[in-house]
């Protein structure tokens, strides 16, 4: 198992992505307001990855530094909280 986990790569998770058949947004029919929130040392989703599907949605990528994928286990966990709940205030919702 280990040694098929070193051959994998970024399309290898896509490809098992696709796999799964699911139903993904198209992003030109999203009218809702959008957060897109990623981590600087994200290894499951890239920051790449994060900035490329704000920019499909036409928003912009915000990046928390020194945080990897779980955001709201991390010490500076406070920091993403406050960020969602001042976005929540600026949209009213």
């Amino acid at each position: 198992l280990l040694k098929y986990h070193a051959q994998m790569n970024d399309e290898s998770f896509r490809m098992f992505l696709d796999l799964l058949g699911l139903n993904l947004a198209h992003p030109k029919r999203v009218k809702t307001p959008l957060l897109i929130l990623g981590a600087e040392k994200d290894t499951i989703i890239a920051p790449r990855d994060v900035h490329d599907t704000a920019r499909a949605y036409g928003v912009k990528a915000e990046l928390f530094p020194n945080m990897a994928h779980d955001m709201m286990l991390e010490a500076g966990w406070k920091s993403v909280a406050e960020r969602i709940l001042h976005w929540l205030q600026e949209k009213r919702i």
